[in-house]
């Protein structure tokens, strides 16, 4: 197969750095792969292209690695260069390949190619040959020593209103002092707050994309009042003025290696749309594949609501705030369908804003084993409805014509969020949780199981009642969770917020035992659960009842415990190893409880007949 005739002498000589000519598609040689090692947190390749008669230096963009990853960029093997960029590298020239197809691969090197930094003015009369040697190359190394950051790049400026020449944000770089991106607001923050021993102030980050890639800017203190209004999302924007660090990937999910941090004195300009930044960068993920992706990595996920459960409050174990979720059943058409928490505001308006089925695009939604493999979504405007993909006309249409009669394949089980009613095909029965080893299968994390089951006793001779003094506070950190002492005054003293009141807010806390056709076992009731199971009777209201006579006193209080026995409901219990005095024991706990719909109970049992 021919390669371009001089190629490489006509990628190197684009004037602003970029590919204007559209017919230009030349197909090159890859002569060498070179991993570039210098930052373990961002894998990089460099690539040493020829056209036979040349040879340059470049490099992949990001998002095209795992051509070297799967093997099918290695030495020696032709491309079609599509689009590209160029950057000089102390008076050498780098291209930058964006994108390409792979044609073939001969098995070794056509031609003699000499490095175009050192070839003298072009010949009309040149071609490239079409013979491929009898060796490969072997020996020197085309590099030349090139050092391993690209530094002050020549860049595309066409479509901007600014003077300054564009950086693409593939090419950041820490050497660099001064640049201009040209870039989408595809994600943006709320404003946060911070407190701590140097000061208090205020931020806010955003995620900006251009052709290459995305990376994440952080505004403290007066940018964000100068700026936070004035940065709308899906609008470009020239940014210059940041201050370029080593992103941390721990929490930062965008594809470039660094961060930005801009402050009040950042020059952002917005800029018209001509098009030719995407609205979004999605690496798409099927979620019938969620399985084989490790717990904390962060994927795109395309797929069409199913359901939308109820918005719910919990308090963060880490901080004692109160967050706001609620959960999404996400399928698509690679048959899998899987469960979703949004967090926030957005979670209290998520049964208006998801109804009616629509496809969603969830981008960088972290992925959890909690309850087989779950997503939860990230913030700001991550999750977007409708989104002008054409994935998503295809997604939409294969739900119309009968996708959503499909079978699926539930990556999620009965373990999920508390307030979602595990489905019969997800539960389990209780002999389950000794049969297969539950709680004992990871030190820190629990294992979690669905069933039906019957309450067929319940301990409620706990001297003073079946509950706890907590705290009045409603404000972190207590959050009227934590255990107050009495006081010899009456009073009743909290040693997390360091306050007494007079009064104190009982919560249930008792033990119980559950049967089914396969087992009994011992379970711990909490306070939101044994509201469910008495109907709504508040411990509070118990507790008055319990040391009032007039009220009916301790034969009214057994009463509730007795009304409860022997009655039917669908549970998630978490269950866990451990450690009491030296001795492991597995602690089931009640995290959800549903009554029973007998009739759809019914129906499903037949159904689950038929199936066999």
């Amino acid at each position: 197969m021919s390669l371009t005739p001089n190629a490489i002498r006509q990628m190197v000589s684009i004037e602003n750095g970029g590919n204007n000519n559209p017919s230009f598609t030349p197909k090159v040689q890859v002569i060498r792969v070179i991993p570039i090692t210098s930052n373990p947190s961002s894998k990089r390749y460099r690539v040493i292209l020829s056209d036979g008669i040349h040879h340059c230096q470049g490099m992949l963009a990001t998002q095209n690695n795992h051509y070297v990853e799967t093997g099918a960029i290695a030495n020696n093997v032709i491309l079609q260069v599509s689009d590209y960029m160029k950057n000089v590298v102390q008076n050498k020239t780098l291209i930058i390949l964006l994108g390409f197809e792979v044609l073939n691969n001969p098995g070794q090197s056509i031609g003699s190619p000499s490095s175009i930094d050192n070839a003298p003015a072009a010949s009309a009369t040149t071609h490239a040959p079409t013979v491929p040697k009898t060796e490969p190359v072997r020996g020197s190394n085309p590099y030349g020593g090139m050092s391993q950051a690209p530094a002050a790049p020549i860049m595309r400026t066409a479509g901007s209103s600014s003077s300054k020449p564009i950086t693409p944000i593939a090419a950041l770089n820490m050497y660099q002092n001064r640049w201009t991106i040209k870039a989408r607001v595809t994600n943006k923050s709320d404003i946060r707050h911070w407190s701590n021993a140097k000061g208090e102030g205020q931020l806010f980050s955003m995620e900006v994309l251009d052709s290459t890639m995305d990376i994440r800017a952080t505004f403290f203190k007066e940018a964000v009042d100068k700026f936070y209004n004035m940065l709308e999302v899906d609008k470009i924007y020239c940014l210059s003025g940041g201050r370029l660090k080593a992103a941390n990937m721990q929490y930062n999910t965008c594809k470039s290696s660094f961060e930005i941090t801009f402050d009040q004195n950042a020059e952002i300009t917005l800029e018209s749309d001509t098009g030719e930044i995407k609205h979004q960068s999605y690496d798409l993920k099927p979620i019938s594949e969620l399985d084989s992706v490790e717990p904390g990595a962060h994927v795109d996920i395309l797929g069409v609501v199913k359901s939308v459960g109820e918005p719910s409050t919990i308090v963060s174990k880490k901080s004692g705030k109160e967050l706001q979720k609620c959960e999404l059943t996400i399928g698509d058409d690679s048959g899998g369908e899987v469960a979703c928490t949004i967090w926030g505001d957005r979670a209290m308006g998520a049964p208006q804003e998801f109804a009616g089925t629509p496809v969603v695009a969830f981008r960088r939604a972290r992925v959890s084993d909690f309850g087989g493999r779950t997503l939860s979504a990230s913030g700001g405007n991550g999750t977007v409805v409708n989104p002008k993909l054409p994935e998503a006309d295809r997604l939409r249409n294969w739900w119309q014509s009968g996708g959503n009669q499909d079978a699926v394949k539930k990556m999620s089980t009965g373990g999920m969020g508390a307030n979602r009613f595990p489905e019969f095909d997800q539960r389990k029965n209780i002999a389950a949780i000794k049969g297969e080893g539950m709680g004992h299968s990871s030190e820190s994390k629990p294992d979690y199981v669905s069933f039906k089951a019957t309450v067929s006793f319940i301990k409620s001779d706990k001297e003073g009642g079946a509950w706890y003094p907590a705290c009045m506070n409603p404000e972190d950190p207590c959050k009227n969770r934590c255990k107050v002492t009495q006081n010899t005054d009456g009073t009743f003293h909290c040693d997390r917020c360091n306050q007494s009141n007079p009064d104190c807010l009982y919560r249930y806390i008792f033990s119980a035992t559950i049967s089914d056709g396969s087992a009994t076992s011992w379970v711990s009731f909490f306070d939101d659960q044994a509201r469910i199971l008495f109907e709504g009777m508040e411990a509070n209201d118990l507790q008055k009842i319990y040391v009032d006579e007039a009220q009916g006193g301790m034969e009214a209080y057994q009463g509730f415990f007795s009304k409860a026995q022997f009655t039917d409901w669908v549970f998630t219990c978490k269950v866990k190893q451990e450690f009491h005095q030296d001795e492991a024991r597995v602690k089931t706990s009640i995290q959800s409880i549903h009554p029973v719909d007998y009739a759809k109970e019914g129906r499903s049992m037949l159904n689950a007949i038929l199936a066999m």
